[in-house]
């Protein structure tokens, strides 16, 4: 039987870990609250207890698991193994994670960032599986990103390649949450496509006024789709405009990387056809034609479990590179 690799995916809200073959063969997974408020080492005994519990449970003995991948929010050294001061996790700055769960577990482990492990799973066992050049673009409150050139995962040289949300796509455009203007996350995000309905929210005549009582700060992403779906110009419009600011992002991506596929994560995928028609038909438009029609563009493949998944993927190389 293969040897078993290991992934943690830590949030701010739950600690996912995942068991997985060498052969790509998923053994076990699960989910626990982080309670970061506890702070870093509690929540690193929190990881490490997962990983001991799901390998206990499945007969596993850690003398077979060859690695641990940990996926963190940054910003953090991903050679290092330091996570410095993410945001959703109060306390933690300056933690040597990579170092501390070697001494819990007893076997290599390694960290990245959250995003890029999603990537790398969506290119390991998902949506990108095949491909040898995929761009992930992950869509919610912001955009992430993540890159696979060649079968290398395209961290930078201080790790924070594969910022897709803040590619310039306006100039002088919105404010966007990093402080620079005109960036993608501005537009083509959940909180973009709030802010763009609420631009022309006086004069619209659209049902999603019933919908949060006339408040427009109550309008969440859902009933934008919701109210497309069923037909409602003005939810369209935003929608549509949504998409087509994704597929500037996406044209960019395939002019400059000429990618095999781009796949699109996050909860806005649940669109289908209203979201990637957009996207395809700009990314045509828009990038030069001989990528733009190689390149596809598809759904995630993994759903939730990209970034757990990725995490023991990238694990995985990183071992093979430092041991094999």
């Amino acid at each position: 039987m293969s040897d078993f690799i290991v992934g943690i995916d830590l949030g701010g809200t739950n600690v996912k870990t995942a068991i997985v073959t060498e052969a790509r063969e998923v053994v076990a997974k699960d989910s626990r609250p982080t309670d970061a408020a506890s702070g870093p080492d509690a929540v690193m005994d929190l990881m490490a207890l997962s990983v001991k519990e799901l390998t206990a449970q499945n007969g596993i003995d850690m003398s077979k698991v060859l690695a641990v991948g940990v996926g963190a929010p940054g910003p953090m050294n991903w050679q290092t193994g330091i996570v410095y001061s993410p945001p959703n996790l109060p306390g933690w700055n300056n933690v040597p994670l990579a170092d501390e769960m070697h001494k819990r577990l007893g076997v290599p482990c390694y960290i990245d960032n959250d995003a890029n492990v999603a990537c790398y799973g969506e290119y390991w066992m998902g949506a990108g599986q095949g491909a040898a050049s995929v761009v992930v673009f992950t869509l919610g409150t912001g955009v992430g990103g993540g890159i696979v050139v060649f079968n290398q995962l395209l961290r930078g040289i201080d790790g924070t390649a594969a910022e897709l949300g803040h590619l310039t796509v306006q100039r002088d455009g919105r404010v966007c949450g990093c402080g620079a203007k005109g960036c993608l996350e501005a537009y083509a995000s959940v909180t973009g496509m709030i802010r763009t309905a609420r631009e022309g929210w006086d004069a619209a005549e659209t049902t999603l006024k019933e919908m949060c009582d006339g408040n427009a700060d109550a309008l969440t992403g859902k009933m934008i789709h919701e109210a497309a779906a069923a037909g409602d110009a003005y939810a369209k419009y935003v929608f549509k405009e949504t998409a087509l600011w994704l597929g500037l992002g996406a044209a960019s991506m395939v002019n400059a990387l000429n990618p095999e596929r781009i796949v699109l994560c996050g909860g806005m995928i649940n669109a289908g056809d209203m979201l990637f028609d957009a996207v395809r038909e700009t990314v045509r438009a828009n990038a030069f034609e001989v990528p733009a029609k190689r390149c596809e563009i598809l759904p995630a493949g993994l759903g939730a479990d990209s970034g757990v998944l990725g995490c023991a993927g990238c694990a995985l190389a990183r071992y093979q590179e430092e041991y094999m």
